[in-house]
């Protein structure tokens, strides 16, 4: 993903730090011009199917910087574990102050990278589907279609009442209760990401220069997933024992 970043690490982790970074900088420019951010995360995923993004290497390590699925899933994991660390900390109250922002331009990416995959659930329930993923293929089938068609549920609702404008026309209370679906899309996100990592370690095979770098994605993946339901249950025991 980043040209001078070992292989060896995985794309999540080097979307992640980048998203971080971006993220702290410009939070409060995400509030008040959320508009223009939008529109340009818009442009870079719209740049991704452009036919020139494989003639231009260049051009296009710009655009996956910005625009690739792992950039789009960087973003909501920031949005979850700001929900899950102190509040006291100041990085956390600044992520916070935008944090819809942050929701919807993940979104914006996600859905550029849903459009490019949605044709593998049909895929996956054809003969085809072993012939092109060979050993890999139930993993993938697990992933992409048992898991991936309830995960894009759990995101796009979630996602469509993040905008502002339809926020306003819905009750807090029923708010609230779709927001509730971002605990099932964390853990469905982190099952995705294990078994696309375990399917295409196995699909390359342990000889390929690539297995390492598909085993640490989804070791990668497994850690963020403990260390999310660390923090919320932390967080949980926390509120309970300050009422007692």
């Amino acid at each position: 993903m980043i040209p001078f970043v070992p292989a060896v690490v995985p794309n999540i982790l080097q979307a992640l730090v980048l998203v971080i970074v971006f993220s702290l900088v410009l939070a409060p420019y995400m509030r008040k011009h959320a508009g223009a951010f939008y529109l340009g995360f818009l442009a870079f995923s719209l740049a991704s199917f452009l036919p020139a993004m494989d003639a231009n290497p260049a051009f296009k390590t710009v655009v996956d910087l910005f625009a690739s699925c792992y950039t789009g899933v960087a973003f909501y994991l920031v949005v979850m574990f700001i929900g899950a660390l102190p509040k006291r900390w100041q990085a956390v109250r600044r992520l916070l102050a935008a944090r819809s922002e942050l929701s919807v331009i993940g979104g914006i990416v996600i859905c550029a990278h849903v459009v490019k995959v949605v044709f593998m659930v049909p895929l996956s329930l054809t003969f085809y589907w072993g012939y092109i993923w060979g050993d890999a293929a139930p993993y993938m089938l697990l992933a992409c279609t048992v898991i991936g068609a309830p995960l894009l549920v759990c995101f796009l609702v979630p996602w469509i009442t993040s905008f502002k404008a339809v926020r306003k026309k819905m009750r807090p209370a029923t708010w609230k209760k779709v927001q509730r679906l971002a605990y099932p899309f964390m853990a469905l996100l982190v099952a995705q990401g294990i078994l696309l990592g375990m399917g295409h370690a196995v699909y390359v095979g342990t000889d390929a220069s690539e297995f390492p770098t598909y085993v640490a994605t989804s070791v990668t993946y497994a850690v963020m997933g403990i260390a999310y339901l660390a923090l919320k249950l932390h967080m949980r025991f926390s509120s309970s024992h300050a009422k007692d």
